[in-house]
């Protein structure tokens, strides 16, 4: 073929056609894939959380809550032996701060011992912070589970410890601590509607300082806050 620009640019159209097609056939052939390991993750996660196994236990319900664009899935998990409520797997995101990167999203499990709630276990369902920072909230036993594991969380405050709150911040990653404690609060309160805890009249909405109470439009047009100015974040 005559190198003219003419026929440089059909080489590179066709070049270019082909790549997007080829790109498009591999996305649609790994897209079910990707959902159905994504699931299974949130499947195990959700024996994870309340330290038992599919072997041990099953779900006996999955209820949904949306706030917003936002989902909230309350899963009831019981034993195969006697169908006795083991507790609460929570599927929840950070609502009203943002990480460093993204939204995260948890699983948090919640358990009833003496007539109180106490959260069990915390995993991460999804995250797009900064390997060896924010990322650090993946590891078994960071900062952030230590200060809430088997604690009630009727009595903890839902911000990091610097700004006069319960979860002790990862290592140079304020951003992404406050998101992982908005997410856990945003559990607390899936858990308590799910239980039948929670107010969701009007009035109680309006009142509460919470922000995983937030009327919904409020919820919907949040903005990320500034992460100008923090010295001791990613």
């Amino acid at each position: 073929m005559k190198s003219t620009l003419k026929n440089m640019v059909i080489v590179l159209f066709s070049i270019t056609a082909i790549s997007a097609l080829l790109v498009a056939l591999v996305n649609n052939m790994t897209k079910d894939a990707i959902a159905l390991s994504q699931q299974q993750t949130k499947n195990t996660a959700k024996f994870l959380v309340l330290d038992t196994t599919a072997e041990e236990a099953r779900v006996e319900r999955d209820t949904t809550h949306n706030i917003g664009d936002f989902a909230i899935t309350v899963s009831t998990i019981v034993r195969q032996s006697d169908d006795s409520v083991i507790g609460y797997a929570v599927e929840a995101p950070s609502i009203t701060k943002s990480g460093y990167a993204d939204r995260i999203t948890l699983m948090v499990g919640f358990v009833e011992q003496e007539d109180k709630s106490i959260i069990n276990d915390v995993e991460v369902l999804s995250q797009k912070e900064t390997p060896g920072l924010g990322a650090n909230m993946t590891k078994e036993g960071n900062s952030l589970i230590r200060s809430i594991a088997k604690k009630n969380p009727a009595e903890l405050k839902f911000s990091v410890t610097k700004e006069g709150g319960s979860f002790d911040a990862l290592t140079g990653s304020t951003i992404s601590s406050r998101a992982y404690a908005n997410a856990v609060e945003t559990a607390y309160a899936g858990y308590l509607w799910a239980t039948g805890r929670l107010d969701t009249s009007d009035e109680a909405l309006n009142a509460a300082p919470s922000g995983a109470s937030m009327p919904y439009e409020e919820i919907n047009n949040y903005e990320p806050e500034a992460q100008k100015g923090e010295s001791d974040n990613e």
